[in-house]
């Protein structure tokens, strides 16, 4: 019986087309039979690999792809039990500025090979570490992907699509189908974002993202030079992926740093953007701040990152919380 290999990936823009990249390249000879694929999100991926891992038997398993993750310690951690009694080699392809220096630490390991750069998008470390020989449609998607992910373009059709996709996987971001099928859409060379489902997902999306927005510049408030603005569970439902493309779009307006928090099922999730790159170093400083009562995870970019806090009481507590942590850290730095 063939080994498989393991791919997860990040559900979103440009994890969707490492997927579809690595697999051209590298995974072939596994695809589709032998290749399991699966996708996650950077605060979920150490439950989800978890669950992924376990549901495989250890001895198939030859080969461990993980694209676009923004890795922690924790996932470390799962890999590293893991790997005490498989002979499985690990791939982890990343750029996310705050798994630098955890992929440092690990990155001459034997069976982990990590291919990590502060570049625009994960395509982007592909093409410029794994992948030499991208044709026309792999590098097409490559400019996209980085379009997703905040770089800018003078290409007006690739911006278009990358509007487009970047949309369609975030208004539903739990449709496995959809990301699964994009991805083999990728892998057999296919302009996807021009089928009938992209569409009409699209003028959905378009319509809650200005809807968000909207919603965002009501609700804002001003404490030390930073907006923020709340959102409950059920609007976390309706609104899904769309929290970090709208907070995008409203600082572009407002040119002040922008947190969102929501609340999530068992969590509170804060969204912070920030034309200045303070994003990733006010996650650190709440995280420093509230590791030892909440439990915190955050991961991200200068520009744009994100925090998951559990054990936080309720959300107008947390609320409270939050502007007194901006008072005592931030009123003095801006």
């Amino acid at each position: 019986m063939k080994n498989k290999a393991l791919m997860i990936f990040h559900g979103d823009c440009d994890g969707v087309i490492s997927a579809g990249l690595y697999i051209r390249h590298f995974l072939l000879d596994y695809y589709p039979s032998n290749l399991v694929m699966r996708y996650s999100h950077p605060w979920r991926l150490h439950i989800d690999l978890k669950k992924f891992l376990s549901l495989i038997k250890k001895d198939d398993i030859d080969t461990i792809v993980l694209l676009d993750l923004a890795i922690n310690n924790d996932v470390i951690k799962i890999l590293s039990d893991y790997l005490r009694n498989s002979r499985a080699r690990v791939i982890i392809v990343d750029h996310h500025l705050s798994s630098q220096h955890i992929l440092e630490t690990i990155k001459n390991s034997e069976n982990i090979k990590v291919y990590w750069g502060n570049l625009q998008s994960t395509p982007q470390v592909l093409s410029s570490y794994l992948i030499k020989n991208l044709n026309s449609y792999e590098q097409s998607l490559v400019s996209i992907a980085n379009i997703c992910e905040g770089g800018g373009s003078d290409n007006i059709i690739n911006k278009n699509i990358a509007d487009k996709v970047k949309l369609v996987l975030a208004v539903e971001p739990t449709n496995e189908k959809l990301i699964l099928e994009t991805v083999i859409s990728i892998v057999k060379g296919e302009e996807f974002w021009n089928s009938k489902t992209f569409d009409e997902k699209f003028n959905r999306a378009k319509w809650l993202l200005n809807l968000l927005i909207k919603r965002i510049e009501e609700r804002s408030k001003e404490v030390c030079g930073w907006r923020y603005a709340v959102f409950t569970s059920a609007e976390s439902l309706i609104f899904a992926g769309l929290f970090g493309i709208a907070s995008s779009e409203y600082i572009k307006k407002c040119k002040a740093p922008l947190v969102l928090l929501r609340e999530e099922e068992d969590k509170i999730v804060l969204t912070i953007r920030s034309a200045e790159g303070k994003a990733l170093e006010f996650c650190r400083t709440i995280y420093t701040e509230f590791n030892n009562v909440m439990d915190i995870s955050y991961g991200g970019h200068k520009e744009a990152a994100s925090a998951t806090i559990r054990n936080y009481g309720s959300l107008k507590q947390f609320e409270e919380i939050f502007i007194k942590f901006l008072q005592k850290n931030l009123c003095d730095k801006t």
